[in-house]
This record gives C-alpha cells, structure tokens and sequence, in this order.
C-alpha cells in the first residue's frame, strides 16, 4: 500500500486537531420562573454570570497524603466485603452440612421403616403401639416429603 508523506501530514494535522479539547464559556443564569440553567449559550449574556472553570487542574486528589487515605479507605472497605463474604459462605456450607445430614437420617429412617415387618410407637405407658396400613402409609409419605425436602 503507497501512501504519500503530504498525505501522511494532512492525516496527522486532522488527528491533532481533532485531539485538542474545545474551549468554551460556560453560563449560569435564572429563569423568569427560578430556574437555575447552565450552558454556552444563555438567553441574556448580561443577566447570566460567567462560570471560570480551571481546566489546568487535575481531577482527584493531587497529594499523596489524600491518594493513601483513599488507598486506605478503600482496603478497608475491600477487606470488610471479604470478611462479609466468607461469614456468609461459612454460614452457607453450615447450612449445607445441616441439610446433609438430615438427608442421610430420612434416608435411613426411610429404609428402616419399609423394611420392618411392622412400625410402632412407644405410648406414655412404654408399650409398643403398631401403626395400621393407613398410619403406616402416612409416616412413609412424611419421611418421603422430608427426603424430598433435604436431599436437594
């Protein structure tokens, strides 16, 4: 591909140009119903105030002391969302742990339960009480549910 110098500096004077920022006034002013306005080009020069904005000037904190205490702040901050997040993931996998374990006992309270010739409770006198098919069938579809329930 050719290209011609007097090209090249037509190219580079456009991107200069375009690369310089724009200056322009900028105007405050009050409408006839108090409305505060700000812009470039306001209905009355003379009523509308000059704003002198310091383009020179960098945004941010310019001394050291200001950028440590924002590094500071924000570690602090960093740190405290880390803490944050390791409490809820600690409670989570409690939580988890918690649920496991009741899966594990509905399961074997389960299989318990279908394999015995037959289910019983203890009455307040200490004897056994054996369920009937219905009550029987009862206990399994409650020990079904909390299967269904923790063994997620």
């Amino acid at each position: 591909m050719y290209h011609n110098t007097r090209d090249m500096k037509y190219l580079f004077a456009l991107f200069f140009l375009l690369s310089v920022p724009a200056f322009s006034e900028i105007y405050k002013w009050t409408d006839a119903e108090g409305n505060v306005h700000f812009g470039d080009n306001p209905d009355n020069k003379e009523q509308a105030t000059e704003l002198k904005i310091n383009t020179d000037a960098r945004s941010g904190v310019t001394h050291s002391s200001g950028r440590n205490k924002y590094r500071d702040l924000l570690l602090k901050q960093s740190a405290e969302a880390r803490a944050e997040k390791a409490e809820k993931k600690k409670e989570y996998q409690e939580k988890r742990k918690k649920m496991k374990r009741r899966c594990s006992l509905a399961r074997d309270h389960l299989k318990q339960h279908m394999r015995a010739s037959g289910v019983y409770k203890i009455n307040s006198k200490g004897e056994r009480q054996y369920y009937s098919n219905k009550e029987r069938a009862k206990s399994e579809k409650r020990l079904r549910r909390s299967i269904k329930k923790y063994c997620r």
